[in-house]
């Protein structure tokens, strides 16, 4: 990835990104959530198929680099 970022990111928090790009293209309200639709972390934890527990740290991390942005009680991606 060109992206700057990519370095810095461990692995886990990389393959949930690339993950997150590919649901994105299926489910809009990843990128651009409504008050009615967004995705929490379980939500996320079930989409890319991983233990809820083991994708927090991940989120955390895409969080503090500007790649996931927190709404409301979920996230929407800002970053894709």
């Amino acid at each position: 990835m060109g992206d700057t970022r990519w370095r810095v990111l461990p692995l886990a928090a990389r393959a949930l990104w690339i993950d997150l790009c590919d649901v994105a293209d299926t489910l809009p309200y990843l990128r651009a959530p409504s008050r009615a639709r967004y995705a929490r972390a379980d939500e996320i934890a079930r989409l890319v198929g991983a233990d809820a527990g083991g994708v927090d740290g991940a989120i955390l991390h895409l969080v503090t680099t500007g790649i996931l942005e927190p709404y409301q009680d979920g996230f929407r991606l800002k970053a894709y």
